[in-house]
């Protein structure tokens, strides 16, 4: 098989090249393609809709006169009559290769299989490609600028002339998901008019959503048919519009062809609360009621899908108030709202009334809530019934997903050709099964009977039997809920085959289905839990940690828009919202001053995330905040010099550009160090340099006290800078001050370049002692007529007269 080069535009400059993997052996004619894989080498990660990427070899050992009909498993990709394989969406390789399969039925009906590999190369190895010496061919698509190719509600592919399949017909509703958020005017599909090879033809629109109330929520291009729609439909204002399309040829007075039916149905999305039919329930309860007696019955509506999970309700009570002599007094039936009496104890003496807080929540009890409150009395007897309210009777009756009219040949329209958007179908409907969606009919079949059948993913493939077609009627099912999060998109192949033949009656029709995303999943953080620290001096607005959520629904849909809020916050000192949540980003901040490690070391935040803006499925999660110390109680310092800790709190001494430094002598700071410290260790005190440094390389060392005698390595000195270093805690009540004599010497002498220098270094006391009495217990005597005044009590601290001895005594 030779090699191909085609030069194309998609956004960049980029070649394309097919070649064989497996070159075909077999002398002999053997029908199907000439290589298993087939690989098409790019230079640009970004194709264009419309470009042709080469051309697949095949034979079906006839004259090669007729045409065959090729299908891909990859919707973005499709092979013309001729072999021609094209970009049917712009795409992008992100990954820089895209693998798919594609077939061809030859002329016996058998099926051939050809593996694609797209490869991306790089601009650079392009630029050296012969291929660059060709010239640049233009492509265009008449519908390129009508339909957005990010557009995901109607999302359909589209050749130069439509998807056009002659003497197809199809019952097909326009299924658009409600609150969709654009951008508006949203292309939905193509209609045209075969009288257009003839003639040039104008389209309009009529009906209900057109030229009727609500007008103008559908617009049609006069030109090209295409329709749009023109802002978010709300399906609990109305969930069916019927449309009639007409085409006039430009010039004439006349139709073309008759108007046709276009129903067009509004998918559901959880948008709607439940809400109680009563604001509040009250009732009575006889005190000797026995477990399970009924009591009241709550109800509540959702204006959502009644046969979506989006109006299934659950109920539970949140809370009762009393909670004596049970926190758990009665119970509600999930399903039905009905209150019983779930414990023994009822007694109106003690309990006359009973407050229930209940709620309803949709999908199952896990989507949006509504509340009511329930107020029960407790009675002596039972002379008074129980005040039971009646369920609504206003519920939607079930409305299918596709509720649309069909008639024993389906909505069936004389030369009249559609550019078919995908089938959407809502994910996780109820059924029941199997479901229909669709019925596809050929015009063969006024002359002879027609056998239909389905292929692809979904179909023959795996998941198999999720779709199945009525071989007879030509209509298509569901045969089960389908999960958006384990596949979004499905390609089916209708084919069409009259009965006693082998060859197909038509060419196989690709039928795209959307899978329409619910509010199924709930936000999931990605960690459990978040530790973060915050100095306790920090000011309002401070950014302390960021937490973040995903949500695996449509991002393009309100099921996955998230928003955050603190939920609790423990403790709530000194303030209950010391801490505040960015609802979008999850930032938390510091929302309030009076930080202080010594009272509150630690704060936990119970989080909470919300999809549908807040408003539907919640995850959870707990952040720690470590208050750290700022050393509002230590001595004030000045900063250390270079090499020293600028946190550290405990030095109390000047500093210079030169190091402590005097002339001819050395500065000797009063050294203060605050016990307990808790480092990290060693801990950088100061540092002492010798005037001689300037002339001569020095080092230095220290002795004494806690140097070279016990407690031996308590100080330490880096013999090279004169950094001085306390390497753990001190402890003021074992020794309260350390006499340290530093050394300099200068490198290559053994005599000192200066006197050795006391250091004094201090411990400073902390509060770290109790009282002690110098008795565990007193015996004294007091004579009857004794005056106020009585021997007195003594007690020692180990604390210092400055810091922690001062005490108050308390009769």
């Amino acid at each position: 098989m030779g090699t191909i080069w085609f030069t194309v535009w998609c956004v960049l400059f980029f070649s394309v090249q097919a070649s064989p993997v497996w070159p075909a052996k077999d002398p002999k004619c053997a029908p199907g393609f000439e290589s298993k894989i087939i690989i098409f080498k790019v230079t640009g990660k970004y194709l264009r809709q419309g470009t042709e990427l080469g051309k697949v070899n095949f034979t079906d050992c006839t004259d090669g006169t007729d045409e065959f009909v090729f299908t891909s498993d990859d919707e973005d990709f499709m092979v013309q009559t001729d072999g021609t394989l094209m970009v049917k969406r712009c795409t992008v390789l992100q990954k820089g290769q895209r693998n798919f399969n594609i077939y061809y039925w030859d002329s016996l009906g058998q099926e051939a299989t050809a593996s694609v590999v797209l490869q991306h190369n790089g601009d650079h190895e392009a630029a050296q490609s012969p291929q660059n010496n060709f010239p640049l061919k233009d492509f265009t698509n008449k519908l390129e600028d009508a339909a957005d190719p990010q557009i995901s509600i109607p999302e359909f592919a589209i050749s130069s002339q439509g998807l056009k399949r002659r003497k197809r017909e199809w019952l097909i509703p326009l299924n658009i998901v409600e609150n969709h958020r654009g951008p508006f005017p949203q292309f939905i599909a193509q209609i045209r008019s075969d009288e257009a090879k003839m003639k040039t033809m104008q389209y309009s629109i009529t009906g209900p959503g057109a030229d009727q109330p609500p007008v103008g929520l559908f617009s049609m291009d006069k030109d090209n048919g295409n329709l749009y729609v023109t802002q978010e439909l709300d399906r609990e204002k109305r969930d069916k519009y019927l449309l009639q399309v007409h085409a006039v040829a430009l010039g004439s007075t006349g139709a073309a062809e008759e108007p046709m039916d276009v129903p067009v149905n509004v998918i559901d999305q959880n948008d709607n609360k439940p809400v109680f039919n009563q604001s509040s329930y009250v009732a009575e309860v006889p005190e000797a009621s026995p477990t399970g007696e009924e009591v009241i019955q709550v109800v509540a509506t959702d204006a959502d899908d009644p046969d979506s999970y989006n109006a299934i309700i659950r109920y539970r009570i949140i809370s009762q108030e009393p909670e004596e002599p049970s926190a758990s007094m009665f119970t509600i039936d999930p399903v039905t709202g009905a209150i019983s009496v779930n414990a023994s104890g009822l007694d109106r003496e003690k309990t006359p009334q009973y407050t229930l807080r209940v709620q309803a929540a949709d999908m199952e009890g896990e989507g949006m809530t509504g509340f009511t409150e329930v107020i029960i009395k407790v009675t002596d007897s039972n002379d008074n019934a129980p005040v039971v309210t009646d369920p609504s009777d206003a519920a939607d009756p079930q409305i299918p997903i596709l509720d649309f009219p069909i008639s024993s040949r389906g909505l069936k329209r004389r030369k009249r050709e559609w550019l078919i958007p995908p089938l959407n179908i809502v994910e996780n409907h109820r059924g029941p099964f199997p479901l229909f969606i669709a019925q596809i009919r050929s015009d063969e079949d006024k002359m002879k009977m027609m056998h239909y059948s389905i292929s692809g993913p979904g179909a023959d493939q795996p998941p198999a039997g999720l779709f199945t077609i009525d071989t007879g009627t030509g209509n298509l099912y569901v045969t089960q809920e389908l999960d958006r999060e384990k596949r979004d998109k499905y390609l089916l192949q209708v084919h069409a085959v009259a009965f006693g033949s082998t060859r197909a009656a038509e060419e196989p029709m690709d039928v795209p289905v959307n899978v329409i995303d619910q509010n199924d999943n709930k936000p999931v953080f990605n960690q459990s839990s978040y530790v973060a620290e915050v100095p306790e001096a920090s000011p309002t607005g401070e950014e302390v940690i960021q937490v973040v959520a995903t949500d695996a629904d449509d991002p393009d849909s309100y099921n996955a828009i998230i928003r955050y809020r603190i939920i609790s916050q423990e403790p709530e000192e000194p303030s209950a919202s010391m801490f505040t949540i960015d609802p979008v980003t999850g930032a938390i901040s510091v929302n309030a001053s009076g930080l202080d490690r010594e009272k509150t070391p630690q704060y936990t935040l119970r989080v909470q995330a919300a999809d549908m803006e807040g408003e539907g499925m919640t995850g959870f999660t707990e952040v720690i905040i470590k208050v750290t110390d700022s050393n509002d109680n230590a001595p004030v310092v000045t900063d250390p010099s270079d090499g020293a800790d600028p946190q550290i709190s405990i030095l109390d001494f000047p500093t210079s550009s030169q190091g402590l430094k005097r002339k001819k002598r050395w500065i000797i700071p009063p050294l203060s160090i605050v016990e307990n410290h808790r480092g990290p260790f060693p801990q950088f005190i100061a540092q002492i340099c010798s005037d001689e440094a300037k002339m001569m390389t020095m080092q230095y060392s220290i002795t004494g006290p806690g140097a070279d005698q016990p407690p031996v390595g308590l100080f330490t000195m880096d013999k090279d800078t004169g950094n001085l270093y306390v390497t753990q805690e001190l402890d003021r009540e074992k020794r309260n001050m350390y006499p340290l004599q530093v050394h300099a010497v200068a490198l290559g002498s053994t005599g000192a370049a200066e006197e050795p220098m006391d250091v004094p270094v201090n411990v400073i006391d902390q509060n770290d002692s109790k009282p002690v009495f110098n008795q565990s217990s007193y015996v004294a005597e007091v004579p009857g007529a004794s005056p106020t005044e009585i021997p007195s009590v003594h007690t020692e601290s180990a604390g210092s007269r400055q810091g922690g001895r001062r005490i108050e005594w308390i009769h």
